[in-house]
């Protein structure tokens, strides 16, 4: 992210899967070359997400390398409610209103067509869960944990292997505090991690901790760990370059503590270290709030050589009568450093809106945004704790998925 180097460039970023044919009705793009076996393939896989008066269309394409410009128009037409995910030479396709999980194969030439479908249909289960957590060719996981179900599968056969009932997701029927996971994290202490993110409709009930359901791969079970020195945060994590995970604040549970009547609860702006068998970190813990004099802190997108980004609202801030403005208010970034708990403004997001991770290629961290005061979309990769380049412009949506294909 070559990011001051390109700033005025930029205007640019702020922090779960048919081929749209120019004419026809074809939902399916030609085989054209069979898939590549070559053990030496790699592919870049992109989705992006356009809105349409029939709802928000995703699109998926795939590439040599990733283009300075995507257009849905040269894309697969994948539909709306879906979650794309890459995992060794497959992309795959989740559909939470059919309930299927298709595989594509990608050509030499780059294109793609249907390989195989998972049907998942016979367990009951429906929705959005996110991405599916795979561990190898052979073996990956879908979290219903709102409903007490993972559904283990193979994807080499694309069949279910088990469907394992689990300890359910606290609160996750109750509307008025709506918790919920969406990605999972798969660690090399043999567990995957799910943080856990609440989006209540009662904002008096906002979680008063923060919490990681933590899945042991080998004994298939699941515990949820919980930690009272925040206020429940996001459902993603911010992952340092080291390969480290923060339990980060979200903009849901600020909002709620904004409108709500409760207090001396936990801070809503912390930030916590999780090891990577699940467990929070006892020995850290920040409390961005305080340490910026925030009114709010919203998101931490990223933390790079020890400097975490965080979103805030400034102390001047007012909450807008109509809660559904709140998002809509004005933002600041800041560059902190975890150990010094010394910062700096850091103003190259502030005219792009939202800023968040849309993936990985060759290690590289790259960023999407919405809401930018220009209108535009951008893909940028990461190089540095403040370094950024804009390397591509969506044209008619949001970027939602960058994946490579190896």
């Amino acid at each position: 992210m070559n990011a001051l180097r390109s700033i005025y460039y930029l205007l640019f970023l702020a922090v779960l899967f048919s081929l749209v044919s120019c004419g026809d009705d074809d939902t399916n793009p030609p085989s054209g070359d069979p898939p590549s076996t070559d053990n030496d393939f790699s592919a870049v896989v992109a989705a992006l997400r356009v809105s349409t008066p029939s709802g928000r269309i995703q699109y998926m394409g795939a590439y040599e390398t990733l283009p300075k410009e995507l257009d849905f128009k040269d894309m697969v037409e994948l539909g709306t409610a879906v979650t794309v995910y890459a995992y060794g030479k497959h992309p795959y396709v989740y559909s939470g209103t059919a309930s299927t999980l298709t595989k594509y194969d990608v050509s030499s030439t780059y294109e793609i067509s249907v390989s195989d479908e998972l049907n998942l249909t016979s367990t009951g289960l429906s929705g959005n869960f996110g991405p599916p957590a795979f561990t190898s060719e052979t073996r990956a996981f879908f979290f219903a944990l709102s409903e007490g179900k993972i559904i283990e599968f193979n994807p080499e056969t694309m069949s279910i292997t088990e469907t394992i009932d689990v300890a359910p997701l606290a609160l996750s029927d109750n509307p008025e505090i709506n918790t919920t996971t969406f990605s999972s994290y798969v660690t090399d202490a043999g567990k995957i991690l799910l943080p856990i993110a609440a989006n209540p409709s009662d904002f008096d009930k906002f979680p008063q901790f923060g919490q990681v359901a933590v899945f042991d791969i080998d004994t298939k079970t699941v515990s949820y760990v919980s930690d009272t020195r925040m206020s429940m945060g996001y459902d993603t994590f911010a992952e340092g370059n080291d390969g480290s995970f923060y339990y980060r604040p979200a903009r849901n549970t600020a909002r709620a503590e904004d409108y709500s009547s409760i207090t001396g609860h936990p801070t809503t702006g912390g930030l916590l270290k999780v090891n990577n068998d699940g467990t929070f970190d006892p020995d850290f813990f920040l409390d961005l709030k305080e340490i910026l004099n925030a009114h709010s802190a919203n998101i931490v997108p990223y933390v790079y050589d020890g400097k975490a980004l965080v979103q805030y609202m400034d102390a001047s801030h007012v909450p807008p009568s109509d809660p559904a403005m709140w998002f809509r208010s004005p933002t600041k970034f800041a560059l902190l450093d975890l150990e010094t708990k010394e910062f700096e403004a850091f103003t190259a997001f502030e005219e792009l809106g939202t800023v968040y991770t849309v993936g990985e290629i060759d290690g590289e961290v790259y960023y999407g945004n919405f809401g930018a005061s220009s209108g535009k979309y951008s893909v940028l990769r990461q190089n540095g704790a403040k370094d950024f380049e804009i390397v591509s412009e969506p044209m008619g949506g949001s970027c939602g998925y960058i994946g490579q294909l190896k």
